[in-house]
């Protein structure tokens, strides 16, 4: 009788644990450009539209990491998780530029924590 309450108790921690995790996610949507573009045009009018597929998968760019550039020129950082998933979007898309994207994750000031990339509708 111990163990199944006690069984029963660690499931409804775990989910309480999972649901409170991602109650802070929201979807953003934006554009997917690497952080060393993103830091430094993200304000330019048209820049992230042309923004292409090659320079987000350069090797200084790669290892820069990947944000997420809003319509008011916010740019969201992504964690390791989320630099991980967008390279792995970038290279499965056919898409050579104007990547506009769905993130779905954790907003934290000026980084979100990444749980889904998809392609904007």
């Amino acid at each position: 009788m111990k163990s199944s309450v006690l069984g029963t108790s660690v499931a409804v921690i775990l989910l309480a644990v999972t649901a409170a995790g991602q109650s802070g996610a929201q979807k953003v949507n934006g554009h997917l450009v690497d952080a060393v573009c993103a830091g430094n045009h993200a304000t330019e009018p048209g820049y992230v539209e042309k923004h292409d597929k090659n320079c987000n998968l350069m090797a200084g760019c790669v290892k820069s990491g990947y944000s997420l550039v809003t319509a008011d020129h916010k740019v969201l950082k992504f964690d390791q998780k989320g630099n991980e998933q967008a390279l792995a979007f970038i290279k499965a898309t056919k898409k050579e530029k104007d990547l506009k994207v769905a993130v779905t994750g954790s907003v934290s000031g000026d980084s979100i924590a990444v749980t889904s990339i998809a392609l904007a509708r």
